[in-house]
């Protein structure tokens, strides 16, 4: 596959914008709200609790929104907001629990993220296999691409578990491989040139 730095930039571009304009048009188009508003199933892109905030009244109070609750806040005591979140978690099925899930939704969020780990693994798979091909330590340019799929679909799945941790271990080595592509791309552009 040839490909110009021109065109690997525009596939970078894509890949950097394409979940951020994704966003932006569920947002504006009201398929979900804005961060901080309620979530309404049935479309519902976290099973997580939405807000959480201590309020004042008689003893302790607790001002949560629940995804799942049409009716939007809902005051509760300190007991009652426990009692709530422990039947969530009791009533869940099994398999939910071994993700950390609580939601069909849940669910399809972690397949999204093994998906993105396999692609990131693949990208060694390959690598091996050019080495063994050429009998010598070979990185093909597919092994860069490979790279940062997988690693944009962990950032996204990061991004919706909240984990810094994750998101940052993939991060540093997004820019990593675009200028690698770059240099693959504008290296072989270089010697068709020169030839």
């Amino acid at each position: 596959m040839k490909l110009s730095r021109k065109q690997v930039a525009i596939v970078a571009t894509i890949l950097i914008l394409f979940p951020v304009i994704g966003w932006w048009v569920l947002v504006s188009s009201g398929i979900i709200g804005r961060p901080g508003d309620p979530v309404v199933p049935p479309f519902n892109l976290s099973d997580r609790i939405a807000t959480i905030e201590v309020v004042e009244g008689e003893g302790e109070m607790y001002k949560g929104r629940f995804d799942g609750w049409r009716e939007g806040d809902r005051e509760l005591t300190g007991d009652e907001f426990f009692e709530e979140i422990y039947r969530r978690k009791r009533d869940l099925p099994a398999f939910y629990k071994l993700l950390d899930v609580t939601s069909i939704v849940g669910v399809l969020w972690v397949v999204f993220g093994f998906a993105g780990q396999a692609v990131f693994m693949g990208r060694m798979l390959v690598q091996w296999y050019a080495s063994e091909k050429a009998s010598s330590s070979v990185v093909p340019p597919v092994f860069w691409w490979l790279s940062l799929l997988g690693s944009t679909m962990l950032m996204v799945y990061f991004i919706w578990r909240k984990e810094i941790v994750g998101f940052l271990g993939q991060s540093t080595g997004w820019l990593i491989y675009i200028r690698n592509l770059w240099f693959i791309y504008g290296k072989k552009r270089t010697n068709r040139a020169k030839s």
